[in-house]
């Protein structure tokens, strides 16, 4: 099952053990969706890393364990890809910053994998928050 990742859930994975990294955890093992997100995912998380390092619950080895178990299940996909939903996108979305997310779930017809209330709010058919898709994972 293809699904976008958003920066929330993977900030959520890199701070504290919770469903957001139960969630990666176990498509580790199971395998059960292919994670793909835009291609600025990691550009966002890298903005915002040291303030990452000074709120988590992880050592830097179990930091680092974390982030390469997330990273090597997502791939990235170019603007390219999605550029053409782009403005639909911005439209949709919440936030500008969401944009590239919405716009390739919507051009590759997928769910987002999202905490973002704000998101889930805002297109409650589009977003599987950790929860529904831990559930997914477990059924």
């Amino acid at each position: 099952m293809l699904r976008v990742v958003d920066a929330n859930v993977v900030f959520s994975s890199l701070i504290r053990k919770g469903k957001p990294l139960r969630v990666f955890e176990l498509n580790d093992i199971f395998k059960r969706f292919e994670f793909i997100s835009s291609e600025y995912l990691f550009t966002e998380i890298g903005r915002r890393f040291d303030k990452v390092l000074k709120i988590t619950d992880f050592s830097k080895e179990e930091l680092s364990h974390v982030f390469s178990l997330i990273k090597n299940q997502i791939n990235l996909m170019p603007t390219e890809t999605f550029e053409d939903k782009l403005d639909e996108a911005i439209e949709k979305a919440p936030h500008d910053k969401d944009a590239p997310y919405v716009a390739l779930s919507l051009k590759l017809d997928c769910k987002i994998f999202s905490g973002d209330k704000g998101l889930k709010k805002t297109l409650p058919n589009k977003v599987e928050n950790p929860s529904e898709v831990l559930d997914i994972l477990l059924a």
